[in-house]
C-alpha cells in the first residue's frame, strides 16, 4: 500500500522534425501524494502543457518520450504501472477515468455543436459503462457539485418562490418534483455558448470529476478568467479536491494564483525543474534565480514601483561550452529598485478627452426583425483624461470596457453623447474629416496575433498606417521609421521580412506597439493588451508603455480586468460595472479607499500573494 498517487523519474520529451530536433521537457522527477495539490509554474515554452499532455498520454506528433517513467497507483490497494509501458488501449482506461483533465479554454474543449448534457453522459458512459439515464444522473449531481445547477432543496425553494410570485396555486409534491426535473433537463440541453465562461469551465471541470478520478490535472483552467470567476474557479478546485481525497496537478504561469491553491510548487524553465518546495519555502524563501524573478516582476497593489523588476534583472543565461545553458544569477546590487511614491493627477484644465452622457447599444431583434430595443453596452458615462496621464479603466468581462474603447475611436456606433477630442466633437465628423483626426489616436489589442495580418511581414503592417496616411512619401523614409520603431520597442530591424508566426506573444505584442506608434498619435487606447502574456513578458511590455509614454509624451487609457496592473500603470482609475461608471479616483485611493460594493469584491478577489510583500 502507498500514498503515492504519482511518481515521474528522469522523464524527458522530444518533438523531432526532419530538420532538427527540440527537447522539450529535459528529465524532469517529481511526487505527488494521495489529496495533494502540486502547482507547476513556469512560462509559455518552460514544458508545463508538454508534461500534462506526456501524463495523459496525448502527446501531439512529432513529439514523444525518449526516457523516463510514469508511474500511477489508482488507489492505495492497486499497484503502480508504468503508464509509458502501457499499450495504448490499456491506457485508453486510465485517460478520463482515472486521470482526467481541464483544459485552459473550455470553448475550444467542448464541442459546439453538442448539448453540455450529450457531452457529459457521453463521458460517464465511455469509462462507468452506465445506462442513459444513470449516466443523465450522475451528469446532474456533477453539475451540482460544482454549482452550475443548484442543489434539489434550492431548485425546489426557487420553484416553490416562483409559483408564488406569479399568483398561481401551490404546486403538490408530484408537481413540484416535475417542475424542478424539468429544470434540471433544461440545463442538459443547452449548448456551450449559452453559457458564460465561467460557467463552461464548470462544466469541464463537472466532465473531469464525474467518472471521480484519483488524479486531475488543471492546465491553465483560470487565465482567461476574470479576477472574481477565477477566484470563484479555485475555491471550487479546492473544496473538490478535499471533499474526494482527490490528487490535483494545477499549472500556471501566475503565482499568484499557485499560492491560493498548490500545497507544493515545482518551478519549470526550458524544460528543466529549477526549485521545488512547499508554498512557504517558494514564496518566503526562493533559491532559485528564476523564481526569484517570477516572483517580483508580478505588479502587487501594496507597492508603488516607477518600474517593475523582469527576469533579467535576476539572472543571466549563457552557454557553458556543451552546447546547453547555464542560469547564472547576477549580483545583488543589480537588484535594486528605487520605490516612488504614485505621481499625482493631471492638474491641466483642459483635457485632451473629455466624453459626455455616451451611450451605446446593440439593437435586440422583434418581430420580422424590427429593433424591439436596445442592449446599452455603455450607459451614459461621463470622463475626461488630461494630456500625459493614464486613465486606467478596469472591471469583469461584459462590463463595456472593449465596447467603449471603440467607440472612443469610433469604430463602434454610439446612440447618444458627445466624444471631444482636443475641443473637436468626434461624432459631428464625416468618414473623411474623421480619417484624419484617427492619425492621433491609436489602440492596441489584446490579441496581439488576430492584430496581425499573417501574410504580411511585420515591416510592412508597421509601415502601412504611414502609405495610408502619406506621412512619408518615399519608401526608403517608410523603411528608416520603421527600423526606428523596432529598435524602439526592442526587436531587431532585420526582422523586418519575418512574419508574425516567427515571433513570440510578446514580441508580437512589441510589434503592435510599434504600429501604433508609427503616425506620432498622441493618445493610445490599449485594450487588454498584456493579459495575454506571461508575467515576466507582461513586466517587460508594461515597463516599454511607461518608457514610451515619456518619450513620445502619449495620454493612455489603458484597460484590464486585473486590478493590480491597471494600479501599477494608471495615474487614476475608473472602475465599470454593467455599462455604467462605478466610481473614479486616484489610483492609490481606488486600492486603500474604494467607495462602492463592486470595487471592493474586485479587490478581495485577487489572490493573496499580490496583497501583501512576500
Amino acid at each position: 500500500m502507498t500514498d503515492t498517487v504519482l511518481d515521474v523519474r528522469n522523464l524527458q520529451i522530444q518533438f523531432i522534425s526532419d530538420r532538427r530536433t527540440t527537447t522539450a521537457v529535459d528529465g524532469i522527477s517529481f511526487q505527488l501524494q494521495r489529496g495533494e495539490t502540486l502547482g507547476i509554474v513556469g512560462e509559455s515554452g518552460s514544458g508545463k502543457s508538454v508534461t500534462s499532455l506526456a501524463l495523459m498520454g496525448l502527446l501531439p506528433l512529432p513529439g514523444r518520450v525518449v526516457a523516463g517513467e510514469i508511474w500511477f497507483t489508482p488507489s492505495a490497494s492497486d499497484a503502480p504501472q508504468n503508464l509509458i509501458a502501457l499499450p495504448e488501449a490499456e491506457r485508453r482506461l486510465y485517460r478520463g477515468g482515472r486521470i482526467a483533465t481541464v483544459f485552459q479554454d473550455p470553448m475550444c474543449s467542448l464541442n459546439p455543436v453538442y448539448t453540455i448534457g450529450f457531452q457529459l453522459t457521453e463521458a460517464i458512459r465511455q469509462h462507468q459503462q452506465a445506462s442513459p439515464a444513470d449516466a443523465r444522473r450522475k451528469a446532474i449531481l456533477a453539475l451540482q457539485e460544482v454549482r452550475v445547477l443548484p442543489s434539489d432543496e434550492l431548485l425546489r425553494a426557487e420553484q416553490v418562490a416562483d409559483t408564488a410570485a406569479a399568483g398561481q396555486p401551490e404546486l403538490d409534491d408530484r408537481d413540484l418534483s416535475q417542475a424542478v426535473n424539468e429544470r434540471k433537463r433544461a440545463i442538459l440541453k443547452r449548448y456551450p455558448h449559452e453559457l458564460s465562461g465561467g460557467q463552461q469551465q464548470r462544466v469541464m471541470i463537472a466532465m473531469a470529476i464525474a467518472c471521480n478520478p484519483t488524479l486531475l490535472i488543471a492546465d491553465e483552467p483560470t487565465t482567461a478568467l476574470d479576477v472574481t470567476v477565477q477566484a470563484a474557479i479555485l475555491a471550487l478546485l479546492r473544496e473538490l479536491a478535499r471533499a474526494r481525497q482527490m490528487s490535483l496537478i494545477f499549472i500556471t504561469h501566475d503565482l499568484g494564483v499557485i499560492a491560493e491553491i498548490a500545497d507544493r510548487i515545482a518551478v519549470m524553465y526550458r524544460g528543466q525543474i529549477v526549485e521545488c518546495g512547499d508554498r512557504t519555502q517558494i514564496f518566503h524563501q526562493p533559491q532559485h534565480p528564476y523564481t526569484k524573478g517570477l516572483l517580483a516582476c508580478r505588479p502587487r497593489l501594496d507597492q508603488e514601483l516607477t518600474r517593475l523588476p523582469t527576469i533579467d534583472d535576476f539572472m543571466t543565461v549563457a552557454s557553458n561550452g556543451t552546447g546547453e545553458l547555464a542560469l547564472g544569477e547576477k549580483e545583488p546590487q543589480s537588484l535594486e529598485l528605487t520605490v516612488h511614491p504614485a505621481p499625482p493627477a493631471p492638474t491641466t484644465s483642459e483635457p485632451l478627452l473629455a466624453v459626455h452622457d455616451l451611450r451605446v447599444g446593440f439593437p435586440v431583434s422583434g418581430f420580422f426583425g424590427r429593433t424591439k430595443r436596445y442592449f446599452m453596452a455603455v450607459n451614459g458615462v461621463s470622463f475626461q483624461v488630461y494630456p500625459g496621464e493614464t486613465l486606467g479603466l478596469v472591471g469583469e468581462s461584459g462590463c463595456g470596457k472593449s465596447t467603449l474603447a471603440r467607440a472612443l475611436l469610433c469604430l463602434q456606433p454610439s446612440l447618444h453623447g458627445e466624444i471631444v477630442f482636443d475641443g473637436q466633437d468626434l461624432r459631428r465628423l464625416s468618414t473623411r474629416q474623421l480619417r484624419r483626426w484617427r492619425r492621433q489616436m491609436q489602440i492596441v489589442f489584446q490579441n496581439p496575433y488576430n492584430s496581425l495580418d499573417p501574410r504580411q511581414s511585420v515591416g510592412r503592417a508597421i509601415a502601412e498606417p504611414l502609405a495610408i496616411h502619406r506621412t512619408l512619401k518615399s519608401e526608403r523614409q517608410r523603411r528608416e521609421r520603421v527600423d526606428y520603431l523596432l529598435n524602439r520597442v526592442g526587436v531587431d530591424p532585420n526582422a523586418y521580412k519575418r512574419f508574425p508566426h516567427e515571433f513570440s506573444g510578446g514580441q508580437r505584442q512589441r510589434i503592435c506597439i510599434a504600429r501604433a506608434l508609427a503616425l506620432n498619435p498622441r493618445f493610445i487606447i490599449c485594450d487588454e493588451s498584456v493579459s495575454a502574456l506571461d508575467v515576466s513578458v507582461q513586466a517587460q511590455v508594461l515597463n516599454l508603455l511607461k518608457e514610451l509614454q515619456a518619450e513620445f509624451q502619449l495620454t493612455y487609457i489603458f484597460i484590464s480586468h486585473d486590478l493590480s496592473v491597471v494600479k501599477f500603470m494608471s495615474d487614476r482609475i475608473m472602475v465599470m460595472n454593467a455599462g455604467n461608471i462605478e466610481e473614479i479616483g486616484l489610483a492609490s485611493e481606488i486600492y486603500t479607499n474604494p467607495q462602492t460594493e463592486y470595487t471592493r469584491q474586485l479587490i478581495a478577489s485577487i489572490p493573496a500573494a499580490e496583497l501583501q510583500a512576500v
